[in-house]
């Protein structure tokens, strides 16, 4: 097992990696052909960061393995709300606008309780197994047509200056290496996860589910969590919980919309439980806003979640 757990730690690291060169070189692109820095921004940096979970669930998908596809970003949704929104809390109080409050959040919420309605087959229905099937996959993405529609259209309100040179300028050979160079790391790194959380559940004698939940989707997290911590530090409240919500939101109707797209997925091993803490993450963080002060999200809070999410560890490791 411990070959499986070095093997899946270097397929994060090149799956971290190869998203970062990605970003890098199609960023470069981007700019030389005179595309906005928003729009960037909100699409190829955005999905950069979702990259990890995008790779794991659609080579899951192409595995049959719907575990690991599900499980990925709904212990991804998780662990963003309640370890990496927790973490940022205790570093620093985080203060949300309004308009995140009551329209980001709210609409990750809603994916949540989509993803629920969709693949929860034997609780809603009374069915043989949870099935996410290719017509709920093009809903899904139907879905993530209208938030990206959604989110340029407050880009086009805002204030794009603040943006400006944060890309870097490569050689168009360059990019272009750095962009084929990071699908296929992409690839390779992401089936050399699959695999080996594979194995490590069998060494372990658990569940895909329960691996997909836990390692898989902490370690897929890890691009979210180092953008928080260090908005945090900054004091940059904005982009420690946008990077959140939005990868939240990213995970649900851009990952798995793909992925089932691709193949229908059958997670049998997640229950219902799961999915409702991956919805009560969602209602705790819009309810936080407004414990202790409006709109802001103070350092108990912050370890509360991050209480929450042990004991929710525990379950699964214990009592799941």
């Amino acid at each position: 097992m411990l070959i499986s757990l070095l093997l899946f730690a270097l397929g994060l690291v090149i799956v971290s990696f190869s998203a970062s060169r990605m970003v890098d070189g199609a960023s470069s692109l981007a700019k030389r052909m005179n595309i906005p820095d928003i729009v960037i921004g909100l699409t190829i940096v955005a999905l950069g960061t979702s990259a990890p979970e995008l790779v794991i669930s659609v080579v899951s998908a192409l595995e049959g393995n719907g575990d690991l596809a599900v499980g990925n970003v709904v212990g991804s949704n998780i662990a963003n709300i309640l370890v990496i929104l927790g973490i940022s809390a205790t570093i620093y109080p985080l203060t949300i606008q309004s308009n995140t409050i009551w329209k980001e959040i709210p609409m990750s919420l809603l994916a949540a309780i989509v993803v629920f309605v969709m693949a929860g087959d034997i609780l809603l229905d009374g069915g043989a197994q949870n099935q996410l099937q290719r017509s709920d996959g093009i809903v899904l993405l139907g879905f993530f047509v209208i938030y990206l529609y959604y989110t340029f259209s407050i880009a086009k309100k805002g204030n794009n200056s603040s943006a400006e040179g944060q890309y870097k300028n490569y050689p168009v050979w360059l990019s272009i290496l750095m962009v084929v160079g990071g699908i296929v790391g992409l690839t390779l790194g992401g089936k050399l996860m699959v695999d080996n959380a594979v194995a490590i559940a069998k060494a372990l004698g658990i569940s895909d589910s329960v691996i997909a939940l836990t390692l898989v989707a902490v370690g897929t997290s890890i691009p979210e969590l180092a953008t928080s911590i260090a908005a945090a530090l900054k004091r940059n409240a904005d982009i420690a919980i946008g990077n959140v919500v939005g990868s939240n939101i990213f995970n649900v109707f851009l990952i798995l919309g793909v992925s089932a797209t691709i193949s229908p997925l059958y997670p049998a091993g997640l229950t219902t439980v799961d999915f409702a803490v991956c919805i009560g993450a969602s209602v705790l963080l819009f309810v936080s806003c407004f414990v202790l002060r409006p709109m802001t999200i103070y350092r108990v809070e912050g370890w509360t979640m991050l209480l929450l999410y042990v004991g929710y560890m525990v379950w699964l490791t214990v009592g799941g």
